[in-house]
């Protein structure tokens, strides 16, 4: 960006200034030769893991990504990680719904653990989510007013859902309204508070998002639910479902039962319990695999749980004993087809043949007693 501004003769300018001023700063936190690859080592304390501040500063799904896979011996919880303090501590959650891709990000977080009711706790309203990195405003990345102290990861998707620099439309704030809710979230008891549902309701009307006012105003809405006392479809009875609307004039629910098929009933109140998304019972398994994110759904429990124990098993690496011999003779192999000798490999390799040639005598020997 910096260059971008240098090549077309505009060092004079605010924005320029300012990115340079902010640069600085940058430096002087992650270091000047910082190599712009390597995965720096976060920041913990015995609560709380701390994002790298260069990694919320390029929000690239693939380099998230490698921090969050990074190797990770101390077992740090990173999927309640919060971000640095110079960008208000904002839980890892709330970040992730500014990210690309961001409603399979936000599937694959919660899957690994992320608290879905993870409070900001910035200590004071904002008019900027990072207003303290004005890189931001040189990088095209404008955030709207959601990282109040108290505020809850829904209450984010709420006023984010029809902001023009969000990267949720209408229909995508309704999505992540639902994934949250099927993943317990919960609002506030103060309607005053930025977490509660008069906030969220009023930040959804104020984004005219009739459908997530709907959802909002509902008991059931968004909700994972069982399926209990079923008589004319008792074949659903002990299922998973998630409630899509409320029908007001027949004061019943729209369903979509989980799992591979999603089909539609429509059931009463009294035919549903709650029943929240863990990420030991989720119904699906969400991973990322060669820049994109891969989607398996479950009928049942049992069977999400099956489908993880045999993906932990095919995860653990195979030993083969004869990995260091294949590989000392694949290095033989191409150094003869260049026509070069290595002394080291050609010793090994005739040790190698002295000790076959030796073990075949023995076993001729053996024979001939016999």
């Amino acid at each position: 960006m910096k260059q971008k501004y240098e090549k077309a003769g505009e060092q004079n300018t605010p924005d320029y200034l300012q990115l340079c001023n902010d640069l600085k700063k940058i430096e002087a936190q992650i270091g000047e030769d910082w190599d712009g690859v390597t995965i720096l080592e976060e920041e913990s304390t015995e609560q709380e893991v701390v994002m790298p501040g260069y990694i919320a500063m390029k929000r690239d799904l693939k380099a998230f990504m490698r921090w969050f896979h990074a190797a990770n011996p101390a077992r740090l919880d990173r999927a309640n990680a919060i971000l640095p303090s110079q960008m208000r501590s904002i839980p890892l959650l709330t970040f992730a719904i500014m990210m690309p891709s961001s409603i399979d990000l936000l599937k694959f977080l919660l899957q690994r653990g992320s608290d879905v009711n993870k409070k900001s706790d910035s200590g004071r309203f904002m008019t900027d989510a990072f207003q303290l990195i004005l890189a931001f405003r040189a990088l095209k990345y404008h955030y709207p007013t959601f990282c109040a102290t108290g505020a809850r990861p829904l209450s984010a998707v709420c006023e984010m859902g029809a902001s023009i620099d969000s990267s949720l439309d209408h229909s995508q704030a309704v999505v992540a309204a639902k994934l949250f809710l099927s993943w317990g979230a919960e609002f506030d008891v103060d309607p005053n508070s930025m977490g509660s549902k008069q906030c969220c309701l009023a930040r959804a009307q104020a984004q005219a998002n009739t459908e997530l006012v709907s959802i909002l105003q509902s008991k059931l809405c968004g909700r994972r639910c069982e399926l209990v006392d079923l008589s004319s479809q008792a074949e659903f009875n002990g299922r998973m479902c998630v409630v899509e609307e409320y029908l007001r004039a027949s004061n019943q629910y729209l369903v979509t039962i989980v799992g591979r098929s999603k089909e539609e009933i429509i059931v009463s109140p009294y035919n549903l319990t709650r029943r929240d998304r863990t990420p030991g019972d989720c119904d699906y398994h969400i991973e990322f695999k060669n820049g994109r994110f891969i989607r398996n759904d479950f009928d049942s429990k049992e069977d999400y749980q099956t489908f993880l124990s045999t993906l932990n098993r095919e995860e653990q690496p195979a030993v083969d004993p004869n990995a260091e011999a294949k590989a000392e003779q694949a290095a033989a192999d191409l150094l003869a087809e260049l026509g070069i000798e290595d002394d080291d490999v050609t010793e090994k390799k005739t040790k190698t043949q002295s000790k076959s040639g030796k073990k075949s005598k023995n076993k001729k020997g053996k024979k001939g007693k016999k």
